[in-house]
């Protein structure tokens, strides 16, 4: 219990400092009602033929986008900070502390990308509100959307750990977080729902973890109950099976750290 504790310290003051200069987010509402304006003409001129696409109808499709952004957006950068460490060596003293270096920088992470999570949330539904003139997802949706979100930005660190691991091997590490960027831009459902890939593709995304990083906390928040058990089951098998990789990828760096003098 103890050691629960710990981490939960770690989390309380880091968003307890996040939340004191929750002012530095409003750059990020503003593009956010940029990003979200421009898509949506966008899609209403896809959707000016057809009005329904692959069982989305526009406005579904801009509540998909919405919370799909929302979760893009929640995301906490730790890459760089790691891969630092690693280079610089303070590493050391960070391993040489009484906690879990993955459970540290997890905690730091839940706690900025949930408050971040949080009040994209608000204002994107705030948007879209206004626009629609009224709120037509079902409640329950943004109740198990968020956990569902919480969920996907989780396995996200798991990923983005995993990257910041490799400066153990490479100088420059840059190139894996821009093709891990681009999947989630492609395949992993951000800017379109994987329903709307041609089959090929559609089997390939379906395959992968990836999406359930952003495409499934937006499903869920879109259909509500539907089908939650099944998303979120696969949501948590998937970051177990992660999170024991990437615990036996880190033990693994350890040694080759040591080996090297660190």
């Amino acid at each position: 219990m103890k050691k629960v504790k710990k981490y939960f310290k770690i989390f309380k003051i880091n968003f307890s400092n996040e939340l004191m200069y929750v002012i530095n987010y409003v750059s990020t509402f503003l593009f956010f009602g940029v990003v979200l304006i421009v898509f949506s003409q966008l899609w209403r001129a896809i959707y000016s033929e057809n009005p329904v696409i692959e069982g989305f109808t526009y406005e579904k499709m801009i509540w998909y986008f919405m919370y799909a952004e929302t979760v893009m957006l929640s995301r906490f950068p730790f890459v760089r900070e790691i891969a630092d460490e690693i280079k610089s060596g303070d590493i050391a003293y960070r391993l040489n502390k009484p906690y879990s270096y993955i459970l540290y920088y997890y905690s730091k992470f839940i706690s900025s990308s949930i408050l971040k999570l949080f009040l994209n949330t608000l204002v994107g539904i705030t948007i879209l509100t206004i626009a629609f003139k009224g709120y037509p997802m079902p409640l329950i949706g943004l109740i198990l959307g968020f956990t569902s979100a919480i969920i996907g930005l989780s396995i996200h660190f798991v990923f983005h750990f995993f990257i910041a691991l490799s400066a153990m091997w490479f100088e420059d590490n840059t190139a894996f977080l821009f093709v891990y960027s681009k999947i989630l831009l492609t395949i992993g459902g951000l800017f379109i729902p994987i329903e709307m890939f041609p089959e090929t593709v559609k089997i390939i995304a379906n395959a992968l973890p990836f999406k359930h990083i952003i495409y499934t906390p937006a499903t869920i928040y879109i259909n509500g109950a539907e089908n939650f058990l099944k998303l979120f089951s696969a949501q948590i098998f998937t970051l177990l099976i992660l999170s024991v990789v990437v615990a036996f990828a880190f033990e693994k760096s350890k040694k080759r750290f040591n080996v090297n003098g660190g």
